[in-house]
C-alpha cells in the first residue's frame, strides 16, 4: 500500500464534513486521493496490524454512532468508488489527530515530519488557535492546512463566565446535538475541567437537568478528548496548566465505557494529565465498575449515591434497580477497593428536608459499615443541590450540611466535605445551560413557523410605570459571544408556586374585583346585580374590628386617574408578594439557614416596603 493511500485513510478516519454537518459517504473519496501529490512514493510498506480504522458517519437509518472508529475498509474498496467529491468537504481535526498520524499526513503533502511537530507544538504547548498564527510554517503548508484542516470540530454555541471565574460552554456537535463543558479555577492554582461523555443521559435521575432531557447518543472518544484538549491548549496560551479532569458532565461515563477509557488514555499520555488527577463518576453501572477495576489506569472513582435505602434511591435514581440495587452495588465497591487499593468518593446531593438530616447521615454510615467498607477508604462529597425546573427540591442550608458532616466524622470516622459550589450564577450545573439554549432555540422555531409572521408575541409579563419609555440597548451577538447579564429582582418565576398561582387560580385582588366579575358575568347572563359597594379596608386592624355599615355608594379612591389606579393596584400586589417572600426568608433564617447577601438586602427593605404598602392602601381607600 502506498504512503499516499495510507495517509489518505488516516486523514479521512479523523475528518468531519463541512457541508450538512456530518461526514460525507465513504464512497465519495476518489477525488480526495487525487488531491494528494502523486510524486511521493513510499520506501516501505505499512504493517497490516497497524492498519488505521476508518470513520463511518451516522446514516439516516442509524442516527447515533457509538464511535468514530467503527469498521475497517480496504483501500482498494475505497479507491474502487469513482463518485466525485469536493476535497474541501473533509477537514482533519488538528486537536484530535495523534502526532504520528499527523507526521504521515504532512509528509504525504511533500513536507518534513518536523513540520508536523511544529504544528503540534504550537497548538498543545503554546495554545495557538488559528493556523495563520503559525508563522514559522511554510506559506504553502499553511494554505494547505487552512483548506484541509481545522483546530477543533466542536462549535462553540454559548459561553458564560461566572463571577468566581468558572467558565461554562455549550458546544454543538456535527449532528446538531449539544453538550456542555466547564472549567473551574481554584485559589490554590488548580484548574479542573468537567467533561461530558454523552449527549443527554439515559439514567433518568429525577433531580438532574441532563437526566430530565433524556438520551441522544454516545460521544466518540475524539469528542470527549477534544473538550479537554481545548481547555488544556487555551490555558497553555495563558501560561497556565489544566491540572484535573472530572467526568461529571452530561451523561453516564461508564455507559460509554470504551470511548471514555480511550479518551482518558489520551489525556494521560498526550496531554500529560496524571491518571490520579482524573475522576470518573458513575451512578452505579455495576458491570463496568468491575471492568474498570481490571484496567491498568489509576483513575479515581466517584459513586453518585445520594440515598442509603433502596426505595429512596430507586425513586431518585431509577438505574438503581436496573443494576441490582444497593447490596449489589456496595459489594462491587468493596471489591473495587480491595483490588485497586484506591479510596472511593461517595457523592451525596443534599436536598433540603429529604436526605440532609442527622438520621439520614447515620443511615449512610451504617450502610458503609454493613458492607465492610473501611472508613479510611471512603470519602463523602456533599453537594448542595443545584435546583432545576423539573425537580421541586432545594439545596440544604449550611446548618444541616454541618450537622451531616459532624455525624459522619464523629460517629463513623468517615471524612466528609461540602463541595464548593461553582458557577451558581451561570447555570453551571450539569445540563442546565443546554436546557436554557434549547428553550431559546425552540422559541425561535415557534416564531418562524408558517403563519406566525406579523403576529404579536404573547406571554406573561408585568408592566411597570415608565416601561414604555425605557430604551433597550440591542447587542450585536453571534455564536460564541460572551455576554454579561443579570436577573431582575421583580422577575416572575412560573416554576415558583407563589408566582404561578396568580396565573393559574381564578383569584382576584379584592372583594371589589370579585364583585365586579360577578356583575359582568350576570350581565352576560342577562341579569343585573346593581352597583358595587366598597369593601372594608383590610390594611387596618382597627377597621377590621369596627362594625361595617351597608353602603349604596360605588367604590371610591383618592386616585382619580384610571391608569394610575391600575398601577397602584399592581404595586400593592407586588409589595404584598415581596413582604411574603421576606417572611419566608425570616423563617429560613430561624431554621438555621444562612442567607446570602442578596437575600439580606431584601430583608432590609421590609420596613420601607411596609410603609409604602400602607401609603398605597391608604390612597386606594
Amino acid at each position: 500500500m502506498s504512503t499516499v493511500a495510507m495517509a489518505a485513510l488516516i486523514f479521512l478516519s479523523r475528518s468531519t464534513a463541512i457541508s450538512g454537518g456530518r461526514i460525507t459517504s465513504l464512497r465519495r473519496t476518489s477525488a480526495f486521493f487525487n488531491s494528494f501529490p502523486t510524486h511521493h512514493h513510499p520506501r516501505a510498506a505499512f504493517s497490516t496490524r497497524n492498519k488505521p480504522k476508518f470513520a463511518r458517519a451516522p446514516s439516516s437509518s442509524s442516527p447515533t454512532s457509538r464511535s468514530s472508529t467503527i469498521q475497517e475498509l480496504e483501500p482498494t474498496a475505497v479507491a474502487a468508488q469513482n463518485i466525485i467529491a469536493e476535497p474541501e468537504q473533509f477537514k482533519v481535526n488538528l486537536l484530535t489527530i495523534p502526532l504520528p498520524e499527523l507526521e504521515t499526513l504532512v509528509k504525504s503533502w511533500g513536507f518534513k515530519a518536523f513540520n508536523a511537530r511544529q504544528i503540534h507544538n504550537r497548538i498543545f504547548s503554546q495554545g495557538v488557535t488559528e493556523i495563520d498564527q503559525m508563522a514559522e510554517l511554510p506559506l504553502k503548508l499553511r494554505n494547505i492546512l487552512k483548506e484541509r484542516a481545522t483546530i477543533g470540530s466542536l462549535h462553540l454555541e454559548v459561553e458564560q463566565i461566572s463571577q468566581d471565574g468558572t467558565k461554562k460552554r455549550a458546544y454543538k456537535l456535527h449532528d446538531g446535538q449539544m453538550i456542555e463543558s466547564v472549567l473551574m479555577p481554584y485559589e490554590d492554582g488548580r484548574r479542573t475541567a468537567c467533561i461530558s461523555s454523552q449527549a443527554g443521559c439515559a439514567m433518568g435521575c429525577v433531580f438532574c437537568a441532563t437526566g430530565q432531557m433524556g438520551f441522544a447518543r454516545q460521544l466518540t472518544a475524539e469528542e470527549i478528548y477534544e473538550q479537554v484538549a481545548r481547555f488544556a491548549t487555551e490555558l497553555k496560551g495563558d501560561g497556565e496548566r489544566l491540572s484535573n479532569i472530572v467526568m461529571m458532565g452530561m451523561g453516564e461515563p461508564l455507559a460509554n465505557y470504551r470511548n471514555v477509557i480511550t479518551a482518558i488514555r489520551r489525556m494521560n499520555t498526550e496531554l500529560g494529565i496524571g491518571a490520579r488527577k482524573i475522576t470518573v463518576s458513575t451512578v452505579g453501572v455495576v458491570p463496568n465498575i468491575k471492568k474498570l477495576m481490571q484496567e491498568d489506569l489509576q483513575v479515581r472513582l466517584a459513586l453518585s449515591l445520594h440515598c442509603a435505602t433502596d426505595d429512596e434511591r430507586s425513586a431518585l435514581l431509577p438505574a438503581n434497580r436496573r443494576y441490582g440495587g444497593l447490596d449489589e452495588l456496595m459489594s462491587t465497591i468493596r471489591e473495587y477497593i480491595r483490588v485497586t487499593k484506591r479510596r472511593v468518593t461517595f457523592e451525596w446531593a443534599l436536598i433540603e428536608g429529604e436526605n440532609d438530616s442527622r438520621e439520614v447521615a447515620r443511615s449512610l454510615g451504617r450502610l458503609l459499615q454493613r458492607h465492610d467498607i473501611r472508613s479510611d477508604m471512603a470519602h463523602v462529597n456533599l453537594i448542595p443541590l443545584n435546583p432545576t425546573g423539573g425537580f421541586g427540591g432545594g439545596p440544604s442550608g449550611r446548618g444541616n450540611v454541618n450537622k451531616f458532616v459532624d455525624v459522619l466524622e464523629r460517629e463513623f470516622g468517615v471524612s466528609a466535605t461540602p463541595r464548593m459550589r461553582r458557577g451558581i450564577d451561570i447555570d453551571a450545573g450539569c445540563g442546565q445551560l443546554k436546557s436554557a439554549v434549547k428553550k431559546k432555540e425552540d422559541s425561535i422555531k415557534m416564531l418562524e413557523l408558517p403563519g406566525n409572521s406579523g403576529l404579536p408575541m404573547v406571554g406573561v409579563y408585568e408592566d411597570e410605570e415608565g416601561s414604555d419609555e425605557d430604551e433597550v440597548e440591542v447587542q450585536d451577538l453571534s455564536h460564541g459571544s460572551v455576554v454579561d447579564f443579570s436577573i431582575n429582582d421583580d422577575f416572575i418565576n412560573l416554576d415558583d408556586e407563589e408566582d404561578a398561582e396568580d396565573y393559574i387560580d381564578p383569584t382576584f385582588e379584592d372583594e371589589f374585583e370579585m364583585a365586579e366579575a360577578e356583575r359582568l358575568l350576570a350581565l352576560f347572563q342577562g341579569t343585573s346585580l346593581g352597583p358595587i359597594t366598597s369593601p372594608p379596608n383590610t390594611a387596618s386592624s382597627e377597621m377590621e374590628n369596627a362594625p361595617s355599615e351597608p353602603s349604596s355608594k360605588t367604590k371610591t379612591s383618592t386616585i382619580t386617574d384610571e391608569d394610575a389606579l391600575r398601577k397602584a393596584k399592581r404595586r400593592r400586589k407586588k409589595l404584598l408578594k415581596q413582604l411574603k417572600a421576606i417572611q419566608k426568608l425570616r423563617d429560613m433564617e430561624t431554621a438555621g439557614k444562612v442567607l446570602n447577601e442578596e437575600q439580606l438586602e431584601k430583608v432590609a427593605k421590609e420596613n420601607e416596603w411596609t410603609t409604602e404598602l400602607e401609603s398605597v392602601e391608604h390612597n386606594l381607600m
